[in-house]
């Protein structure tokens, strides 16, 4: 087969797909600290059953483990090859956005190996999954006696698909439902935490230089935006991140003044100032952090978003500061 990168001189072996207990440990952190931490796989030919079988069905993916680790659990117990190139342990989706999942990359990795432990004619067809298409030239494959197929998106479907022999699915599509937002529900909330625990840190510090008796009272309402907008995510209107954080910041004022009523009147200036610039801020600030831990981001267009919405959120943490300063020397 031909390829679009260098191709090496020694000819490589297909190896066994094993994983252990540290592998489950690994899934777990790489979940658990919501994606920050990453492992990889050495890229190559694996196989699953006893021995390899020139006959199975090539699957290509990423080498970020955790992908790779799903992908054994669900066809373990099934004969077929994973082709897995170097994506520099990003995921399918993120990798391919970056052009690293890539036509060129799959030659690459292909090239190790002779073509007669690929195929036994002169075509050799593969799955890719369809979250890499955005990465992936066909053509590009084509040219070189590679046919590709697309696979389904979600990995659970795949057992179905090879038992069906479905051409391609053209039709699937990212759902994004409760399900896979429950996913992403304790991670995300997690590494939240972690930045609002430095916030509250930082009150009440100021608490104790300039007596403004504030600091934990921001805890219930910025430790409920990440299960809000994830819950609520998919009737938040905007395709923007950082507006469904406005929408929900618009939200929570609504429902707080209503609880609180007339109590608010009770309320010095600057702590009301100080919770509109906050929760404000807040809100924006996990919905361009959330940017990385859902599935329907579009990465040229997060990357404008941040470029808006950052300075907007410090500006409104800045204004937020001063008002509990304020608090602290005129309240």
């Amino acid at each position: 087969m031909g390829s679009c990168c260098s191709e090496n001189e020694k000819r490589e072996n297909p190896q066994r797909l094993e994983f252990g207990f540290i592998d489950w440990i690994k899934a777990f952190i790489s979940w658990i600290l919501a994606y920050r931490k990453t492992f990889d796989i050495k890229p190559g030919l694996y196989f699953n059953g006893k021995e390899y079988d020139l006959n199975s069905a090539l699957l290509v993916t990423c080498n970020y483990h955790m992908t790779v680790f799903l992908l054994w659990r669900i066809l373990k117990k099934r004969n077929v090859s994973i082709l897995v190139i170097d994506t520099k342990g990003i995921n399918v989706w993120c990798s391919s956005g970056k052009g690293q999942f890539s036509s060129c990359e799959i030659i690459k990795q292909l090239a190790r190996y002779d073509t007669k432990d690929l195929t036994e004619s002169d075509k050799l067809e593969i799955i890719l999954p369809k979250l890499s298409l955005s990465g992936v030239r066909l053509s590009e494959l084509r040219k070189v006696n590679i046919i590709p197929t697309i696979g389904p998106i979600y990995a659970q479907d795949l057992p179905k698909y090879l038992d069906d022999k479905i051409a391609d699915c053209d039709d699937d599509y990212y759902k994004f439902n409760l399900r896979n937002r429950l996913f992403t529900l304790l991670p995300s909330f997690i590494q939240f935490t972690k930045y609002i625990a430095i916030i509250t840190a930082v009150l009440f510090i100021l608490h104790l230089i300039f007596k403004t008796g504030f600091w934990w009272q921001i805890l219930p309402v910025s430790l409920s935006i990440p299960i809000l907008y994830i819950i609520l995510f998919p009737i938040l209107p905007s395709k923007n991140f950082s507006l469904k954080g406005i929408t929900l910041f618009a939200f929570q004022t609504v429902i707080l003044s209503f609880i609180f009523g007339s109590r608010l009147a009770e309320v010095p200036g600057f702590i009301i100032s100080f919770h509109l610039l906050f929760y404000l801020g807040t809100n924006i600030f996990f919905g361009l952090y959330y940017t990385g831990n859902s599935g329907v981001s579009n990465y040229s267009l997060v990357k404008k978003e941040i470029v808006t919405f950052l300075p907007i959120t410090f500006f409104l943490y800045s204004g937020a500061l001063i008002m509990i300063i304020l608090q602290g020397v005129w309240g």
